[in-house]
């Protein structure tokens, strides 16, 4: 009970993130695109699409795994490229920029735990 409670809660940030990256990827796209990755709005698009299967996924034993594994490596550029503080002048928006990045980063960490405990 309490780990399918967990994957329910663990999920629910990659499927309301991956609907806004589906339905609105252009901001997301330009951020990326500044931080000097190649990324089309269509990447975007798919990558949010990605993150709600995955989470979707992530219910299912036999695709735990993988989709975990998927949602760690869709994060990655994700957070490198959407939350650079390091490159900010001091502040609240560095401060809430580091959140973000620490936030992400700790989502990977869980991700990668669930494709190692799966």
């Amino acid at each position: 009970m309490l780990k399918r409670l967990g994957l329910l809660l663990f999920t629910a940030i990659f499927v309301t993130g991956g609907w806004g990256q589906a339905q609105q990827p252009g901001g997301r796209a330009e951020v990326a695109r500044k931080a000097g990755l190649p990324v089309q709005d269509q990447h975007v698009q798919l990558s949010g699409w990605a993150m709600i299967l995955c989470a979707l996924a992530l219910q299912v034993g036999p695709l735990r795994r993988p989709a975990a594994l998927t949602l760690a490596l869709i994060l990655a550029p994700i957070t490198y490229a959407g939350h650079r503080f390091w490159g900010m002048e001091p502040g609240q928006a560095r401060l809430g920029q580091r959140v973000h990045f620490m936030k992400n980063l700790s989502l990977i960490g869980g991700a990668l735990y669930i494709a190692g405990t799966s």
